[in-house]
C-alpha cells in the first residue's frame, strides 16, 4: 500500500516517496507533512483519477461560448466572413447536444462514485436541473440554426437568446460545482 502524506499548511495530499524538502504547492518545509489515510477505496479512487467528468463539461462550455460569440459577431458581418462564421456556428450548435449529454452522463456516473449517488445532495440534484435545462437549450439552438436558418434579425435574435441562455446554464453548473470541490468524499 502506498503512504501518503498530507501538508498541514495547505491540505495538500502526496506520497510520501515523493516528498523532498517542502510541500510543492506552498512551500512550507516537509516536516509539517503529516501521515495520512485516504478515506476513499482504493476502486474508487483509481476511477476518479481519470478525471473524466471535469474534462468532458470542458467541451459543451466551449461550444456554448463560441456559438454566443459567432451568432453575435455574425449580426455585423456580410459576405464571406458572415458566411464562415454561419457555417462555424451550425456546425457547434449542431455538436453541442451530444456534448452536453456525454458532460451529463460522465457527471451522473462521477456523482455516483464521488458521493455515493445523487438523491442525497440537494446541489447534486440542482446540477442535474440545469444540465438538462442546458440540453434543451443546446437543442432548439441547433434547430432554430439548421432548420430556420439565419439572416434575418428575428433568426439572429433567437439564436442569440438560446447561446446566452446556454451560456448562464454552463455558468451556473460552474458555480455549483466549485460548490462541492472540497466536500468530503464519503468512505
Amino acid at each position: 500500500m502506498k503512504k501518503l502524506v498530507r501538508c498541514k499548511a495547505c491540505g495538500f495530499v502526496m506520497l510520501e516517496s515523493k516528498l523532498k524538502d517542502k510541500c510543492p504547492a506552498c512551500g512550507v518545509p516537509s516536516n509539517m507533512f503529516e501521515p495520512y489515510t485516504d478515506p476513499m477505496s482504493e476502486p474508487r479512487r483509481r476511477i476518479l483519477g481519470f478525471h473524466l467528468h471535469p474534462i468532458a463539461v470542458h467541451f459543451p462550455t466551449s461550444f456554448a461560448v463560441a456559438v454566443l460569440v459567432f451568432s453575435v459577431a455574425s449580426i455585423f458581418f456580410e459576405g464571406p466572413v458572415k458566411g464562415l462564421l454561419v457555417s462555424t456556428t451550425k456546425v457547434l450548435a449542431l455538436f453541442l447536444p451530444l456534448v452536453i449529454i456525454i458532460a451529463l452522463v460522465v457527471g451522473i456516473v462521477d456523482g455516483r462514485i464521488r458521493f455515493r449517488g445523487l438523491r442525497k445532495s440537494r446541489i447534486l440534484k440542482q446540477k442535474v436541473r440545469y444540465a438538462a435545462l442546458f440540453l434543451i437549450f443546446s437543442i432548439g439552438l441547433a434547430l432554430s440554426l439548421w432548420l430556420g436558418g439565419s439572416g434575418t434579425i428575428l433568426l439572429d435574435s433567437i439564436a442569440v437568446v438560446l447561446a446566452a441562455a446556454s451560456v448562464g446554464c454552463t455558468v451556473v453548473l460552474s458555480l455549483l460545482g466549485m460548490q462541492i470541490t472540497k466536500a468530503a468524499f464519503p468512505g
